[in-house]
């Protein structure tokens, strides 16, 4: 799905193909060296193209879940997952999401677009209520997802634990459909 962007421009909103896991693998790569908000320190993340070809295969066969890149003047620089929280059917109106965008292309409204997608997709699977994990300190990630409705529902102290010994608590924020 083509959108424009705050900026004037556009980007592209897509699902993945097997022919973009390189640039997944860079964006994730580069992603965990940009900002403290993430889920593992730089480096950590160690995948091969080819893995993450078949990464990309057996998400795009998942019925329960689905994946969107964003693509950028002609360059890969985000992405996101969204998927039911279980399989079993007392989970099955749960769905997660989860989105790592290049700092240099944060703020203009990429994260909304691809969160829009992850929204539709999940009304066509009759999800009523999407959930997400967000360090309490990133303020542009909790600006955008109360953008569109979602809530804090709790928080989890020390959820991440920096190299130099330091925490990062995190909000579990959820927003009804």
């Amino acid at each position: 799905m083509l959108y424009t962007l705050k900026n004037g421009t556009s980007v592209t909103i897509r699902k993945p193909t097997t022919k973009d896991a390189q640039a997944i693998v860079s964006i994730i790569s580069t992603a965990d060296t940009e900002n403290l908000f993430l889920a593992r320190n730089p480096g950590e993340f160690r995948t091969t193209v080819e893995r993450e070809e078949a990464v990309i295969e057996g998400v795009l066969a998942d019925e329960d879940s689905t994946w969107f890149v964003a693509e950028y003047e002609g360059r890969l620089v985000g992405q996101c997952s969204v998927g039911l929280v279980r399989r079993s059917q007392r989970y099955r109106h749960r769905a997660e999401v989860a989105f790592v965008i290049l700092k240099d292309y944060q703020g203009l409204g990429i994260g909304g677009k691809m969160m829009e997608e992850c929204i539709k997709w999940c009304r066509e699977k009759e999800v009523t209520q999407i959930e997400l994990d967000v360090v309490t300190a990133n303020q542009k990630a909790l600006s955008m997802y109360r953008g569109f409705g979602f809530e804090v529902t709790g928080t989890l102290p020390n959820a991440l634990r920096y190299t130099d010994g330091t925490y990062a608590d995190e909000y579990k924020m959820v927003k009804r459909l």
